[in-house]
């Protein structure tokens, strides 16, 4: 019997929480695995609590915690420390603002990682509106997959996400608190984990995520765009040696903003919004790439969006 533990991190998200947790109980599994629920709360919220105390019946067991320390960062090492006190083998990541679109979803994960002979295994989010459709907003958010399955990746995000129980034992603590409120420790643990010579897979099981309507708009695909560029730099010049960190940023740089400009003259032909803002997004993270060369942070996470 393997045990499986999917954490889900939540900060004042009560409704999307719910949602979550009630498709989690739909997960359809087979007799050798056994599934629980964990949900760390980084907000110390009682409308989260009283969440997940009225989902308790379910056939499915749900472990709720709190991390005081406010901080993303903080809330993904708790999971990774109760899962391993769990005895767990594999952790899955998921976030409260996302659910399942297979009922086999993490099965899927499991299977691909025996499968694959696999440490990590990652999968693609498929980002929708309130209403449940796509836009411009979404497509940029996230374009539709080019992997393949089996494919192996460097770079993967804690979205969606299983992680084998050797990795969390070798690469504890697996996130580091400097990016504790910017964001990108998650691409800074793949790079870490890359180095340590795990491998990740993709295959295909996705998660549907719900993009806020105060997300759809110019100024926060830009911030977004200047805080994934930062969060580029800072990864590579923890991990790397300082100069291959700074001509490998600089060069980034240079090929983002180009690129950036070359869809924002494409766009004014086009009268296209969708590539107006894809172009604004992709200079602003080629200008971050290079601003994270002289140590600026932007803190994301101080808002929270959705419900």
């Amino acid at each position: 019997m393997e045990k499986v533990t999917i954490a889900i991190i939540t900060c004042k998200r009560p409704i999307w929480l719910a949602r979550l947790l009630d498709a989690l109980q739909e997960q359809v599994f087979s007799e050798n695995l056994t599934l629980s629920i964990l949900v760390v709360d980084n907000a110390c919220d009682k409308e989260t609590k009283d969440i997940v105390d009225k989902r308790r019946s379910g056939r499915i067991p749900i472990h709720y915690d709190v991390e005081e320390q406010a901080g993303i960062v903080y809330a993904r090492n708790k999971c990774v420390s109760i899962t391993t006190s769990m005895n767990s083998d594999y952790l899955i990541f998921i976030d409260d603002d996302e659910w399942p679109k297979e009922k086999t979803w993490a099965s899927d994960l499991v299977l691909s990682a025996k499968k694959y002979d696999a440490d990590i295994v990652t999968s693609h989010v498929i980002s929708v509106d309130e209403a449940g459709k796509q836009n411009w907003a979404t497509e940029i958010l996230y374009p539709a997959p080019d992997q393949s399955e089996g494919q192996e990746l460097s770079v993967f995000y804690t979205n969606n996400l299983l992680l084998c129980k050797h990795v969390m034992t070798k690469m504890s603590p697996c996130f580091d608190e400097r990016f504790a409120m910017t964001g990108a420790s998650d691409y800074h643990f793949a790079l870490k984990c890359t180095h340590a010579g795990f491998r990740c897979i993709y295959t295909d099981a996705p998660v549907v995520e719900e993009m806020p309507s105060s997300r759809k708009n110019i100024k926060w695909f830009c911030r977004r765009g200047f805080r994934s560029g930062i969060g580029f730099t800072r990864s590579h010049i923890f991990e790397e040696s300082l100069l291959k960190a700074v001509l490998k940023s600089s060069i980034l740089s240079i090929v983002r903003v180009i690129r950036g400009v070359l869809l924002i003259v494409k766009a004014l032909f086009l009268r296209s919004k969708g590539t107006l803002v894809d172009g604004l997004f992709r200079v602003c993270s080629g200008v971050g790439t290079f601003m994270g060369l002289f140590g600026v942070k932007h803190e994301e996470y101080k808002k929270i969006h959705g419900k």
